[in-house]
């Protein structure tokens, strides 16, 4: 067993598994496969292999999700992950949302007039951020996220070995400790920020009824149908108010000054912004930012059907302990089709499009947001000449060692 292998997840993956091969997700797939077909976007080059990959991975994370709505018996499920094996089984990816590299985000069910006990440890170095989001309902079910209530490491007391213990109840928390508030939840997001991947670690966490015994009353026919409905609802909501309402309004390879995440449904201890990119053969976006004394900055990019471009080997996210700043403090960061030798290369796999996103997480009070971010259009050949001489490169032996590196760190995810 695992941090995250648990028996209780090893249920909800064999639960969905089944789901996923069921005649209602088959008829899910088409539907979603027609919603991002007919999207402006699709007249892009070589997006099919990237539609067909997001079409697969919503609908399994909205089977994982279908399969783990008990409120009565509630389990935390990892999900919005790389496909992977383990536990025996072939677990398919479950990303959408322009999913954050850095986080292990599981999942819960509630019922707002229960009453749970999470219990959680953290079992070596603590992530670099922890945080319980309540949410009115399934994120992306009609809404960003819509935070109703919540809890980080800031407001919950940790024992010396590493356990805590939170009560989370309809009752309004009035300043106590170690307090989540439920009253108008329906479903928990847990996310473990880890900056250092080969050395974080997520919390090993469980969630009980207090109120009464536990009761599975999961229903697989039910399950099946929910699935097929909310899936739809999480895929055409992110398309039409995320990736374009928010990453495509600005102008093409420019990113706007950050705001507050909350502001826009997201969590409420963030700053973020995004973009979209289309470049040429012979073109780079350099964007220079700060980490203007955040707890945590992180930068990825996506494809345009809001799933990160492969982050296990290759660079495309980077944060503030994986990426390397200038002389000045100031990060730059490269993003191109090919490999410009620069260190802090975001690697799209070859695609010249895709979507960016930069994460500041809890940032110190008053700090100045105008004018932390620039981004600038340049030729490859003219790359070296843009960026600072104190500029870290790499060789091809070099990029191997850092892919290597990256790929240890993620696999700690599976094996710790």
């Amino acid at each position: 067993m695992t941090i995250l292998g648990v028996p209780e997840q090893a249920l909800v993956e064999e639960r969905a598994l089944t789901l996923f091969a069921s005649p209602e997700i088959a008829s899910a797939r088409q539907d979603l496969l027609a919603l991002f077909r007919a999207d402006r976007n699709a007249k892009l080059l070589d997006q099919e292999a990237l539609i067909v990959r997001s079409v697969e991975e919503h609908l399994f994370h909205g089977c994982l999700v279908a399969a783990n709505e008990t409120p009565h018996d509630p389990r935390f499920v990892w999900s919005i992950t790389p496909a992977h094996d383990w536990m025996g089984k072939s677990i398919p990816g479950s990303r959408f949302g322009q999913d954050n590299t850095d986080n292990i985000y599981r999942v819960s069910t509630i019922d707002p007039a229960c009453s749970y006990r999470i219990k959680g440890r953290f079992a070596g170095p603590l992530p670099i951020d922890f945080s319980i989001c309540a949410l009115p309902a399934q994120i992306g079910e009609h809404m960003a996220a819509d935070v109703v209530g919540f809890i980080n490491m800031a407001l919950i007391d940790i024992a010396d070995d590493g356990s805590f213990t939170i009560d989370a109840d309809p009752t309004a928390t009035d300043g106590r400790r170690n307090h989540l508030d439920i009253g108008r939840a329906k479903s928990l997001m847990v996310r473990d920020t880890m900056a250092d991947w080969s050395v974080e670690r997520p919390s090993s966490l469980t969630i009980e009824r207090t109120d009464a015994p536990a009761e599975d009353r999961y229903d697989p026919k039910a399950a099946a149908a929910r699935a097929a409905d909310l899936i739809k609802i999480i895929a055409g909501f992110f398309l039409d108010k995320i990736q374009h309402g928010m990453f495509e309004v600005d102008a093409l390879n420019h990113v706007p000054v950050p705001v507050p995440s909350g502001a826009r449904g997201g969590l409420i201890t963030q700053c973020a912004t995004g973009g979209y990119f289309r470049l040429g053969d012979e073109e780079a976006l350099v964007i220079t930012t700060d980490r203007l004394g955040a707890g945590y900055l992180g930068v990825q990019n996506v494809d345009m059907w809001m799933i990160s471009y492969e982050y296990r080997n290759r660079t495309s996210s980077l944060n503030h302990t994986q990426a390397v700043a200038d002389a000045d403090g100031k990060f730059r960061f490269i993003v191109c089709a090919s490999d410009p030798g620069a260190w802090n290369w975001l690697d799209s796999s070859g695609n010249a499009c895709g979507s960016l996103l930069f994460r500041w997480q809890n940032l110190p009070t008053g700090v100045e947001l105008a004018g932390c971010i620039s981004s600038e259009v340049v030729r490859l050949d003219a790359l070296r000449d843009r960026l600072p001489p104190e500029t870290r490169y790499v060789d091809a032996a070099g990029r191997e060692a850092q892919r290597d590196e990256r790929y240890r760190g993620y696999m700690c995810r599976l094996t710790a």
